[in-house]
């Protein structure tokens, strides 16, 4: 790794870390509030969500269309704002309910489409080789975050409350801010100078997915990945409903969780994704988050209970983070300079709160027809999950020669 790369890894790993605090600061809060009232509401709250990023999604290809590297910190100053906004009204007391619902629908909103961006602006700024190096130790850096957000919620909610903490993730936000800046300094003496406006519409992102074979089995991967993971989520609360019954309870199991999640991710960051992902290529790597999912979401339906729920979690979003996350990124750098921002931005929100939605109501009826159908279900969830993966390998590997690197 030259000087340069390592500047850009510093100030991504910063960024990325940021980000990721200012999120998960308020993620076991959110998670306990949901789930102290009814599980089975959840369907409703991922329709919800698919709604608002809809919505959102022209909004950000029309934005993107004059200097897409300078909308990046608009957007993480647009969150900011609204985190600010939540603060004031939380904290005056104004109808919980509601606005802890139209809350978890925000936050769900801001953890994809943050985290979309961010890498957007860097398959923007890297190309697929240096990206290749890169990727790890940036993830790294966003686990981390994930450690210090919990840290400092557990540390300071006796002092400054739930609404303080928004307070805190806004100027978290602020921080990532300041990181863009530094990202694009030093990634200067590696990336294409200037920022040269995105081509086309707001709306050619769906455009390009439905059009492109290359995007359209990313989304498909996408949609099994969020497939997945939602019935996982609604499994665990089910299960953290019926045992934990009270609010503090709750909380401290998720924070514990978070915890467990950031430690493995950040193991399988920085010792196991960069390795495996040169070695073996993005394909394969994309391979293993199938297996563990398929397995747990039957471990979870045969044998419901809270060890069970920590093992298929802990394992499930390590590997997502840890190793999911670099090489499926890696899968953006191939591909024209329009599609990292509006295709991929369609990919990441749209796509994948389709998933929560579709998958949030398939899981209501898969239950209701019996424990023992959901579990199968998995099989050939798994199944497509795995073609889909070994053909973005391949497509990935076409692409790679053609894609333009750095000078």
């Amino acid at each position: 790794m030259t000087r340069s790369e390592a500047a850009v890894a510093a100030w991504g790993a910063a960024t990325f870390g940021a980000l990721l605090a200012s999120y998960s600061a308020f993620r076991p809060v959110r998670d306990a509030l949901i789930v102290g009232g009814d599980p089975e509401q959840l369907p409703w709250l991922f329709t919800a969500t698919f709604i608002a990023i809809s919505c959102m999604s022209p909004l950000w290809g029309a934005a993107v269309a004059k200097s897409p590297r300078r909308v990046v910190p608009l957007a993480f100053h647009a969150f900011a704002l609204c985190a600010l906004g939540f603060f004031l009204v939380i904290r005056s007391g104004i109808a919980p309910v509601t606005v802890g619902r139209v809350f978890y629908v925000w936050s769900a909103v801001f953890n994809l489409f943050v985290v979309s961006v961010f890498w957007s602006l860097l398959a923007d700024l890297l190309g697929p080789g240096v990206a290749r190096k890169l990727y790890g130790p940036i993830a790294a850096g966003g686990t981390a975050g994930a450690f210090v957000g919990p840290l400092l919620t557990n540390e300071l909610v006796g002092t400054i409350g739930v609404a303080g903490v928004l307070a805190l993730s806004a100027a978290l936000l602020e921080l990532a801010v300041i990181g863009v800046a530094g990202l694009r300094r030093a990634a200067a003496a590696i990336a294409e100078p200037g920022d040269p406006p995105v081509e086309g519409r707001a709306l050619d992102g769906l455009r390009h997915v439905a059009r492109s074979p290359y995007l359209a089995a990313i989304v498909g991967y996408v949609l099994c990945t969020a497939t997945a993971a939602t019935f996982v989520y609604l499994a665990q609360a089910r299960i953290t409903h019926a045992e934990l019954h009270d609010a503090v309870a709750r909380t401290h199991f998720f924070s514990r969780l978070d915890l467990w999640v950031a430690a493995v991710t950040l193991f399988a960051q920085l010792v196991l994704a960069g390795p495996l992902i040169r070695l073996v290529g993005p394909g394969a790597v994309l391979c293993i988050l199938p297996v563990i999912q398929g397995l747990g979401i039957a471990a979870l339906v045969t044998t419901p209970s809270l060890a069970t729920l920590a093992v298929v979690a802990v394992a499930g979003r390590a590997a997502t983070h840890g190793l999911t996350r670099p090489a499926r990124e890696l899968l953006f750098t191939v591909i024209p300079r329009a599609d990292k921002y509006r295709a991929k931005n369609v990919i990441d929100t749209m796509v994948y709160r389709f998933g929560d939605f579709s998958s949030s109501w398939l899981d209501r009826g898969l239950a209701a027809a019996g424990a023992g159908v959901l579990a199968i279900a998995a099989l050939p969830l798994s199944a497509a999950w795995l073609v889909l993966a070994v053909a973005l390998g391949v497509g990935f590997r076409r692409r790679a020669p053609l894609a333009k690197e750095p000078a």
